[in-house]
C-alpha cells in the first residue's frame, strides 16, 4: 500500500479546551505540496472571543473560501480521499501550559485537546471513512527524535494553509535526515 500523508492544521471558534471550540478554519497539504483551505461559514464566534481568536480573525482574507459545513466536509473527503496518515504539530505539555496560562489545570486540558486537529476533522467528516487513520501523528515528537531544525515560521503562521505547508516542510526535513542516516 502506498502511504499518503496529509498535513493538517485547524483553527477554532474558541480556545481548544473550551466547550465553545468548534471548527472555524482548516488547512490541508499533501506531500506533493497540493494544499487546500477553507472557513466554515456556519461557524459563529462570540463577540467576547479571546485574544487568540481575535488575532486569528485578522488573517482571514477575501481569497479564503467560505463553505457551509456540509460542503466543507465533502471538500475534505475529496482532498484526503486515500489518506493513510494524518500529521500535525502537537505542542509539548510545557509549551501548551505556557501558552494556555491554565496553571494546574493545563495537564488535564492538554490531555483532552492535544490532538485537536484530528478531533476537529472527525467532528466535520461524519461518518468517518473506515479506511482513514484514527490517530494523529506528532510532527513535534518526530522532529525532536530526528534532531530536525524547524523551518522558519512566517508572521501569519496561524493561517491554516500556511501552517499545513510548514508541517509538510518540517516532515520533508525529517525524511531527509532519516534517509541520510542522521536521525
Amino acid at each position: 500500500m502506498v502511504t499518503r500523508r496529509i498535513f493538517v492544521d485547524t483553527e477554532w471558534t474558541a480556545v481548544p479546551w473550551s466547550p465553545a471550540a468548534h471548527l472555524l478554519w482548516i488547512g490541508l497539504c499533501d506531500e506533493a505540496g497540493r494544499n487546500w483551505c477553507a472557513l466554515c461559514s456556519d461557524a459563529s464566534i462570540a463577540s467576547d472571543s479571546d485574544q487568540y481568536v481575535s488575532d486569528l480573525m485578522q488573517l482571514i482574507t477575501n481569497d479564503v473560501s467560505r463553505l457551509p459545513k456540509q460542503e466543507l466536509s465533502a471538500s475534505v473527503l475529496q482532498f484526503c480521499a486515500d489518506v493513510t496518515e494524518f500529521w500535525a504539530w502537537i505542542p509539548t505539555l510545557e509549551s501548551f501550559a505556557a501558552w494556555s496560562k491554565l496553571g494546574e489545570s493545563a495537564s488535564s486540558a492538554y490531555q483532552r485537546c492535544k490532538d485537536i486537529d484530528l478531533q476537529m476533522l472527525r467532528s466535520l467528516v461524519v461518518p468517518w471513512p473506515p479506511t482513514w487513520p484514527t490517530e494523529l501523528r506528532d510532527l513535534n515528537l518526530a522532529a525532536q527524535s530526528a534532531g530536525a531544525v524547524l523551518p522558519p515560521r512566517s508572521p501569519n503562521h496561524l493561517h491554516p494553509r500556511v501552517h499545513a505547508e510548514w508541517n509538510r516542510q518540517l516532515f520533508s526535513r525529517i525524511q531527509r535526515l532519516r534517509a541520510n542516516g542522521d536521525a
